[in-house]
C-alpha cells in the first residue's frame, strides 16, 4: 500500500468517515501521527474477540451451578462456524468467563429495590459475563477495504459476528454483543483571544446563548459535577490546568486529543489565554473505557462512574459501539445491551446522562436489534427501549444548522449540536502539547459537549434558584423547550439546539 492509500485508509478507519473531511485536526501528514495511529489500529484490529453476554434466569442457574456452562456453549457453536473448520488445522475457541461488572459496581440491593418502586426495574448485572476468546488467528475486527485505500469503517470480523448471531440463538442466552475498543463521536469572555471564535456560545439561532447565561447566578455551571468517558486526555493542557480535572478510573491512554478537546468545550478557564469553555465553574473529572486491567468495557465504566457521582451530575459518554447485528461501527453506545442497561442505572440514580448519537449516517428508526425490536424508535412503544438519556445529533454550524451527512438520527435523539468548525483546546497525539488548539474539531464528539454545558448551566441555575438540582427527565424536557429548529426538521430528525436564554426568561427552570 503507497503512503498516500496508507493515510487516507487510516484516516476513514479511526475518524467517522464524514469526519475525514474536516476532521479533528489529526495531522496524518506528519510521520509521527502516522505511526501513532498505526500503532492504535494495529491493536485493535489484531485482538481477539471479547463478547458481553448475557444468560436468561435458566442459564444463570446452570452457571452458578457449572462454572463451564458458559464456555461450553462457546464452544458448541464453533463447530456450526464454517470459518473455523476449513483446512486441515481446525481452530478450537478456548474462552475464559468471568464477570462483564465486578461486583463492587453493580447496583446495590437496596438502589434496585428503590429504583423498581419508582417503576425502573434494572438488573443486577449478576447475569452479566465477559467472555475471552484466545486469538489463534481469529481476529475482532475486519479491515476489508484496507488494500483499495478508500475510506473503510470499522467493522467486527465475519466471524466474530458470526460467532455472536449463533450465541444469540441459544435459548439459554439473553444477549450478547462485542466488547471492542474504536475510536471516539459571573464569566468575563473577553479577555479570552479565542472566544470570538465560539460561535456555539453565541445568541440563539447560531449557538446556545451561553453568554446571557453567565450572566445568571449557577449559569457558568457553578457547583455541578461533570464527568467525561472515553479514553484519553491532556489534563494538564494550558487551559484545562486550572479546572483541576482527575481521573476517577482506567487508563489515560487512547485518544488525547480527542478527549482535550471535549473538555475544552466544557471546561476551558476564564482566563487569558484561548478559549473559555461553556461552564467554567463546574467540576470536571474524567473515566476511561480502558480499565486499570487494560480491558476494554463501557458498561462496567458506566456504572463505576455513576458510583462515584452524585444525583444531578451530568455524564457524558464520548464513545461509539459495535452493532451486535451488522457488526458496523459508529452506532450510539445503548446499542449494546449492557450499555444500555448501565445507563439506565444512571439516570434512576438521578444522573442525567448524555450521549452522542454517533457518526454512521444511520436512520436509528430503522434500526432493529438482535430480538427484532425498533429499540431507537418511539413510534412503536412497545419495541422502543428508553434509557433516560439525552441524545445529541450533529449539524452545520451555519443557520439554518441542517444536519450533517454522517449523524445518526431519527426520532430518538432528542437535541443537536455544532459538528464542525468547533474552536477548542487541543493537544497532539501523545497528549504532551499543553498549548494547541484547533478550529477544525467535528462530529456528534463536538456536538455533545455543547448539550453537556447547556444542561450544566441549568442545573447550577437549578441548583441557584431552587437549591437543589433537577432530574434527568426534566432537564430533558427543558433542553428540548423552545429550542433552535433545525432546518428541515422533518429529514434532519435531530431534535433542537438549545436557546439558554429562550429556557431561562420563558421560566422553564422548575421543579
Amino acid at each position: 500500500m503507497s503512503a498516500s492509500s496508507l493515510k487516507a485508509w487510516l484516516g476513514a478507519a479511526l475518524l467517522a468517515t464524514a469526519q475525514l473531511a474536516s476532521g479533528y485536526a489529526l495531522d496524518l501528514g506528519s510521520k509521527e501521527s502516522v505511526e501513532a495511529v498505526t500503532s492504535t489500529l494495529s491493536s485493535i484490529v489484531s485482538n481477539p474477540p471479547r463478547l458481553a453476554l448475557k444468560l436468561t434466569p435458566e442459564g444463570l442457574k446452570k452457571q452458578l451451578e457449572d462454572p463451564d456452562f458458559i464456555a461450553g456453549l462457546v464452544s458448541g457453536v464453533e463447530s456450526l462456524i464454517d470459518g473455523l473448520n476449513t483446512g486441515r488445522h481446525r481452530r478450537r475457541l478456548t474462552p475464559s468467563v468471568a464477570p462483564l461488572v465486578p461486583a463492587d459496581h453493580r447496583p446495590s440491593a437496596a438502589l434496585r429495590k428503590r429504583l423498581d418502586i419508582d417503576g425502573v426495574q434494572i438488573p443486577s448485572f449478576e447475569e452479566w459475563f465477559q467472555i475471552d476468546i484466545d486469538d489463534l488467528g481469529l481476529s475482532a475486527v475486519s479491515t476489508a477495504g484496507a488494500k483499495s485505500g478508500k475510506e473503510a469503517p470499522l467493522a467486527l470480523s465475519g466471524l466474530t459476528l458470526e460467532l455472536i448471531h449463533r450465541l444469540n440463538e441459544i435459548d439459554a442466552v439473553a444477549s450478547v454483543h462485542a466488547l471492542q475498543a474504536g475510536p471516539p463521536p459571573a464569566v468575563n469572555p473577553n479577555d479570552d483571544p479565542r472566544s470570538g471564535n465560539q460561535g456555539y456560545l453565541n445568541a440563539a439561532p447560531q449557538g446556545i446563548n451561553a453568554r446571557y447565561a453567565w450572566t445568571i447566578a449557577g449559569g457558568d455551571g457553578a457547583r455541578v459535577g461533570i464527568v467525561d468517558m472515553e479514553q484519553g486526555w491532556n489534563l494538564n493542557h494550558d487551559d484545562l490546568r486550572a479546572a483541576n480535572i482527575t481521573l476517577i478510573s482506567g487508563r489515560n491512554k487512547d485518544y488525547p486529543d480527542h478527549g482535550t478537546a471535549v473538555l475544552g468545550q466544557m471546561l476551558m478557564a476564564d482566563n487569558q489565554i484561548g478559549g473559555v469553555g461553556i461552564v467554567p465553574a463546574a467540576k470536571g473529572r474524567v473515566i476511561s473505557q480502558s480499565r486499570p486491567d487494560g480491558s476494554y468495557n463501557t458498561a462496567a465504566t458506566i456504572l463505576d462512574a455513576c458510583n462515584n457521582m452524585a444525583s444531578g451530575d451530568i455524564l457524558l459518554l464520548e464513545a461509539q459501539e459495535f452493532d451486535p447485528v451488522s457488526g458496523n461501527y459508529y452506532w450510539p453506545v445503548s446499542v449494546a445491551d449492557a450499555n444500555h442497561d448501565a445507563i439506565r442505572v444512571c439516570t434512576g440514580k438521578g444522573i442525567v446522562v448524555v450521549e452522542a448519537a454517533c457518526n454512521g449516517g444511520n436512520d436509528l428508526d430503522a434500526y432493529r436489534n438482535l430480538a427484532n425490536k425498533r429499540i431507537f424508535n418511539r413510534g412503536f412503544p412497545s419495541e422502543y427501549r428508553e434509557s433516560g438519556a439525552i441524545m445529541v445529533g450533529a449539524s452545520s454550524s451555519s443557520v439554518p444548522h441542517v444536519r450533517l451527512g454522517y449523524s445518526n438520527h431519527g426520532s430518538r435523539v432528542d437535541v443537536y449540536g455544532w459538528g464542525e468548525n468547533i474552536d477548542t483546546a487541543f493537544t497532539n497525539a501523545d497528549g504532551t502539547a499543553n498549548n494547541l488548539y484547533t478550529t477544525g474539531f467535528s462530529g456528534t464528539s463536538g456536538a455533545s459537549p455543547i448539550i453537556v454545558g447547556a444542561a450544566a448551566a441549568v442545573q447550577g441555575i437549578a441548583q441557584a434558584r431552587l437549591g437543589r438540582k433537577l432530574t434527568p427527565a426534566r432537564v430533558r424536557t427543558i433542553l428540548t423547550t423552545s429550542g433552535t429548529a433545525s432546518g428541515n426538521p422533518s429529514s434532519d430528525r435531530i431534535g433542537v439546539l438549545p436557546n439558554l436564554k429562550a429556557i431561562i426568561d420563558g421560566g422553564h427552570i422548575r421543579v
